[in-house]
């Protein structure tokens, strides 16, 4: 089968003295249309929507640290000797997704446990709920910018690079959380236990991301770097799945959660009724 997609240069848009790249458009849309379908699922809920906003900012800002740690100190850590302990505070100079759910699970329980303390299953699940619907738009922004180049391939989605085709994995996982958001969209109006999303986003994403991951190039400049075979996401997600299947154990003995009648205080209009 030969390679159905064609290359496509990265797009950029000039906005007068600034250049705005197609990808960052999308991660900044990813963004707000996760944080809304989170908001109408609270508001859904009866929970205020400014823990969930207010939530969800912390998190993403967490996220990007954790992404950015995990970016050099498991992927890069070269830099630590070439520019010193400061860079692992340029949180802007690259990042890794895996890094940025390590992050994102630590701004939760910071900011939900700490800053302003609430039910943490509710209102981490709801915002989990958000998740992959913005991560279907972020990952095609990826695939936008060829950010992951895979190996050679002639499989009928690959890409045909100048060099030769090979696999895109943003497109992969892009298409594949897709699959994720339509299950939770089709889950969406179903009691659940708080936590049952988050719990079903890791046990349907790790398994899928472990393997692409055999797929990412190793005869490429700046190729992965492996630890016993594997790559730090591996690693990450192996642990993610186990995460999974112990809050999967813990929700056995929890009551379904019924979405309440009306929003929560501060709630707005319900504009996605998810």
């Amino acid at each position: 089968m030969l390679a159905a997609i064609p290359y496509f240069a990265p797009v950029s848009f000039p906005i007068g003295s600034w250049t705005l790249s197609l990808w960052e458009i999308l991660a900044a849309v990813s963004f707000m249309v996760g944080l809304e379908i989170a908001r109408a699922r609270g508001i859904r809920l009866g929970l205020d929507v400014r823990d969930i906003v207010d939530g969800a900012v912390v998190i993403v800002g967490m996220g990007f640290v954790g992404g950015h740690f995990l970016h050099v100190a498991a992927y890069n850590p070269h830099l630590i000797e070439e520019e010193g302990w400061l860079t692992l505070f340029k949180v802007w100079a690259g990042l890794s997704s895996t890094g940025g759910f390590l992050g994102a699970i630590v701004g939760a329980v910071l900011f939900y446990k700490v800053i302003r303390k609430r039910d943490f299953w509710v209102h981490a699940d709801v915002i989990a709920f958000g998740f992959p619907f913005a991560w279907t738009i972020a990952r095609l922004g990826c695939f936008s910018a060829h950010d992951h180049i895979g190996r050679p391939s002639d499989f009928f989605l690959a890409v045909d690079f100048p060099g030769g085709a090979r696999h895109d994995l943003g497109l992969y996982e892009a298409l594949w959380t897709a699959v994720i958001a339509l299950t939770f969209f089709l889950l969406a109006r179903r009691p659940t236990r708080p936590g049952f999303f988050l719990a079903l986003f890791a046990a349907m994403y790790a398994p899928i991301r472990f393997l692409l991951d055999f797929l990412r190039n190793t005869d490429l400049d700046g190729a992965d770097l492996r630890y016993a075979g594997l790559t730090p996401a591996q690693w990450i997600m192996i642990a993610l799945f186990v995460a999974s299947l112990v809050l999967v154990a813990r929700l056995r003995g929890a009551p379904p959660q019924a979405p309440a009648q009306g929003g929560g205080p501060a709630a707005g209009a319900d504009t996605l009724a998810l």
